[in-house]
């Protein structure tokens, strides 16, 4: 591996080392409904599922001290000012203090843009993704799928499990404005998801199992236990503190 020129500041020598970066893990838990797609989408229960995952995401985002650091480093000005870093004297560098995660977020400098701040869905409620484009995330997703059904069969009475597993997708994603239409009303605004958009899934990993319980009344019930492993696809300032978990 060739050495990066000493010249770059320090988070321009990182990228040129091995990305993406697999450094952030959460684990969601998901259990009740969960129907196939079919050749169909359902947006209702698509909504309600992602509903479901809400708490679960705000709760991350507000008591998770690398998201705190997030929202406080994930911000670049529309227009620079200032004369540019000389190449022959790069700025040195400066460990940053990650501050206790009950201080409040400071607000937006003059020109500057949030890439953590919530997306608008035209015509209707806004979305916090943790998961996006703008901050060159993606994200790895290994699933424990159990239900009342035997282990490893591709095809259930419940729907086949592909169809169940684009469900899920749609749901851990911000809706278009169509199918949040279609949905009905979010139970927060900002909601709080997993992804700007399913494509942002690089990585997939299911094992089944059998779910344990009353077979006869929730027949249709699984029960999810969703490991999410966000990849820094692009080292930038605004992300850096992801690698630093």
């Amino acid at each position: 591996m060739i050495a990066p020129p000493l010249s770059l500041p320090w988070w321009e020598a990182l990228r040129h080392l091995a990305e993406p970066f697999e450094l952030m893990k959460f684990t969601l838990i998901y259990e009740g409904d969960l129907p196939a797609s079919a050749n169909s989408s359902k947006p209702v229960y698509v909504s309600q599922i992602r509903n479901a995952f809400h708490d679960q995401l705000a709760d991350l985002w507000d008591s998770h001290i690398i998201l705190r650091q997030l929202q406080r480093t994930a911000r670049t000005r529309i227009l620079v000012t200032g004369p540019p870093i000389s190449a022959a004297r790069p700025a040195p560098y400066t460990p940053a203090k990650l501050p206790d995660f009950k201080e409040p977020i400071p607000p937006l400098a003059p020109g500057q843009v949030d890439f953590c701040a919530p997306i608008q869905v035209p015509n209707s409620a806004a979305y916090l993704p943790l998961v996006r484009q703008s901050l060159h995330l993606a994200c790895a997703v290994d699933i424990l799928f159990l239900r009342h059904e035997d282990p490893g069969a591709l095809v259930l009475q419940g729907g086949d499990i592909d169809g169940r597993i684009k469900t899920l997708f749609d749901a851990l994603r911000m809706p278009s404005e169509a199918e949040e239409k279609a949905g009905g009303v979010p139970t927060a605004d900002p909601l709080c998801c997993l992804l700007e958009s399913d494509t942002l899934i690089s990585d997939l990993s299911v094992k089944t199992g059998r779910l344990l319980g009353d077979r006869a009344k929730k027949h249709h019930t699984v029960r999810l236990s969703i490991d999410v492993t966000v990849k820094v696809l692009r080292v930038m300032s605004e992300n850096l503190c992801l690698v630093g978990e």
